[in-house]
């Protein structure tokens, strides 16, 4: 007869070889057991959405109310925050134009308010992602909007305990593209102009919490994260067709992304002849440039070098 520790010892091994992640959240056993009760009890459960709290505090919030100017600025710009992150998450073009449909509705929160002592609670709720959704997909194991509020949230905590001159927040922010600077650079006005902080306390839907605050001195930061980002210049190399040479216009390379239109003094563009139609490797200054009001990014060229490619074997082929 098995003792009580043999047998503990065997269902802590097979604990450990399923695979399951413990629940180390008290809020979150609690919800599991009451869910688990419900179901013993042959209750229906609500399908499981990932869910956010909006907490505003701060001089602003009076009585347990805040006014509709200070509060829907803020939801809003939470809203396109996590919408665009959700966009560079799944790699779709930033720069131009809208942010898709699918993204839109995979990242849509919903809202019911809620009041507790000395603030305002804005609970929201996640869509409820059809099955077979593209865009509502999982990422690394997380629906898109869980995985977007992961990042927002990651980068507010980040944003709290660094110095107001950080660049690896700034490189983080580059990687999350301009469409999210200009949403985030709203949400810290916002914050800094009328003293409100605001609060993000996060449930996954597969039941992972996480809570971060946005304060003034995250929200400095942040905003200095995102003027370093506002000028970027670095020597990159391009590889293309050089299909326009000129003294009088500028060079012009076809990439695979498309056209690039190259600034060069005239000493370099006068010996650009022998490349024409030539696949080249081009050395350029490459100047980006983001607009926090348009939430899109610029990219000007200025060619300092250029030499031939060298031939791949396709080529050698054809030859």
């Amino acid at each position: 007869m098995a003792t009580p520790e043999k047998r503990f010892d065997e269902l802590r091994a097979l604990a450990l070889a399923s695979d399951v992640k413990p629940v180390g959240d008290p809020r979150e056993l609690a919800r599991r057991g009451i869910l688990g009760h419900l179901a013993a009890l042959g209750h229906p459960l609500p399908q499981e959405r990932p869910e956010v709290d909006v907490q505003l505090f701060g001089s602003a919030i009076v009585a347990h109310e805040v006014s509709v100017r200070n509060a829907a600025p803020v939801l809003l710009a939470i809203q396109e925050t996590i919408a665009s992150i959700g966009q560079a998450l799944r790699h779709d073009p930033t720069l131009h134009g809208v942010i898709q449909a699918q993204i839109l509705a995979a990242t849509e929160l919903h809202m019911t308010p809620e009041i507790t002592a000395g603030s305002v609670i804005f609970h929201l709720l996640g869509p409820s992602v059809p099955a077979g959704d593209e865009a509502g997909a999982p990422t690394d194991g997380d629906v898109l909007v869980d995985a977007a509020i992961k990042e927002l949230l990651a980068l507010v905590e980040r944003s709290a305990s660094v110095g107001p001159d950080s660049s690896e927040l700034a490189q983080e922010l580059r990687r999350l593209g301009p469409r999210t600077a200009k949403h985030l650079s709203d949400l810290i006005k916002l914050v800094m102009g009328d003293e409100v902080e605001v609060g993000l306390d996060w449930r996954s839907q597969r039941g992972q919490r996480q809570h971060a605050v946005l304060g003034r001195t995250a929200a400095v930061a942040l905003e200095r994260a995102i003027a370093m980002n506002k000028v970027d210049t670095r020597i990159v190399e391009l590889v293309g067709d050089m299909v326009t040479v000129s003294m009088a216009v500028k060079p012009e390379l076809r990439t695979d992304s498309g056209k690039i239109q190259m600034a060069a003094d005239k000493a370099l563009a006068a010996t650009l002849g022998p490349f024409f139609n030539r696949r080249v490797v081009a050395t350029v200054e490459q100047l980006t440039t983001w607009s926090t009001s348009t939430g899109k990014e610029q990219r000007k060229y200025r060619l300092l070098e250029v030499r031939e490619a060298e031939a791949t074997s396709s080529d050698d082929e054809e030859s």
